[in-house]
């Protein structure tokens, strides 16, 4: 496992429908092994054994949550607006990364400190819409010198190694999915599997799962195995009949609901089983609010299961996950590829 490809990866920016520069990270870590090419949505597609059957699909999205300069005022203030799910609480005080018209730049998401807030302002949850970004200008001039309404910015946390094989980073909803598949498909191309195999990482996930739709709809894969993140369970306050059993450092976790067609999580059940990796079940009503929904019903319909990396604080600036995990679900990928479902009748 490439840890310093992951770390790249992290630290890339690559917020909803402004993915351009994680996916460079990982279409130049993909051209190492496979063939690699982009399309108009800019997905990035790395794919071993063209011509072999059957074809599968590993996909994970490489965009994160950020926001979106909306307004700059006379004072030299950045008002933005959100792109994908933020809880704001856990924006005070972070500092942002942007990228603007001369390039990089930072800045620090402000409020009103604390003895400014009146007590009725203390008891409720800030929003959106009472935060600005600082980036330092003197005033409206200098920061539309740097900023423009429509330049984009993620929290600027990179990863950092806890205790055991735990990391922290901004950024793991989602680019570990996508570290995931491409890792898995390097692990598939050394084992000599005889299917064509392209993984694939997908756009604006966080804005709608547009990515997913349109790179299925090239590809055409006879199966497809998706890979994001699933909430920990073990945290204070998270109740287990709510999330499930997923735990760090337990395994990944495989979704049963009616977008996951249930041969292919048989086969992926039988492969965990066989070479001893440990997984816990998550079960889901309608859709899972993955790219799984997407391409499981794309053209006439296709073959799919989600597998998940348990991940901590999900949507913050500090998402945790352990590494084992990790491994485990590039192993049951690979396996998947060498050993894929070709019937698919119910």
């Amino acid at each position: 496992m490439n840890q310093d490809f992951l770390k790249e990866l992290l630290l890339a920016t690559g917020p909803a429908g402004f993915e351009a520069e994680a996916v460079r990270v990982w279409a130049n870590q993909a051209r190492t092994f496979a063939q690699v090419q982009t399309d108009k949505n800019g997905n990035a597609y790395a794919t071993i054994n063209r011509g072999g059957s059957p074809r599968i699909m590993l996909a994970g999205h490489a965009d994160e949550i950020g926001i979106i300069v909306s307004y700059l005022d006379e004072n030299g203030f950045v008002y933005f607006k959100p792109l994908g799910g933020w809880d704001p609480q856990v924006l005070v005080g972070q500092r942002i990364s942007f990228v603007g018209p001369k390039g990089k730049i930072t800045g620090v998401v402000g409020r009103k400190a604390t003895h400014l807030l009146t007590e009725e302002d203390k008891r409720r949850a800030v929003t959106v819409d009472e935060l600005w970004v600082d980036i330092g200008a003197k005033d409206g001039k200098e920061a539309r010198d740097y900023l423009e309404v429509g330049s984009v910015g993620v929290i600027d946390q990179p990863p950092v190694q806890l205790l055991g094989r735990r990391w922290v980073s901004k950024a793991i909803d989602n680019r570990i999915g996508a570290f995931v598949v491409l890792e898995a498909l390097r692990l598939a191309k050394e084992s000599g599997v005889r299917a064509e195999v392209t993984a694939v990482a997908t756009v604006q996930e966080e804005i709608g799962h547009h990515g997913a739709r349109t790179s299925s709809f090239k590809l055409k894969p006879d199966t497809a195995l998706v890979v994001d993140v699933h909430h920990c369970s073990r945290v204070p306050g998270t109740e287990k009949k709510r999330v499930g059993e997923g735990e760090l450092g337990k395994g990944p976790v495989l979704d049963v609901g009616p977008y996951i067609h249930p041969k292919v999580l048989g086969r992926l059940r039988e492969l965990a089983a066989k070479a001893q990796i440990s997984y816990a079940l998550n079960a889901h009503t309608a859709k899972s609010s993955t790219d799984t929904d997407d391409i499981a019903f794309e053209r006439e319909g296709v073959p799919a299961a989600l597998v998940s990396v348990p991940n901590r604080y999900m949507h913050s600036p500090s998402e945790m996950i352990d590494l084992d995990d990790v491994e485990a679900c590039i192993k049951l990928l690979a396996l998947y590829a060498e050993n894929p479902v070709e019937e698919f009748s119910r």
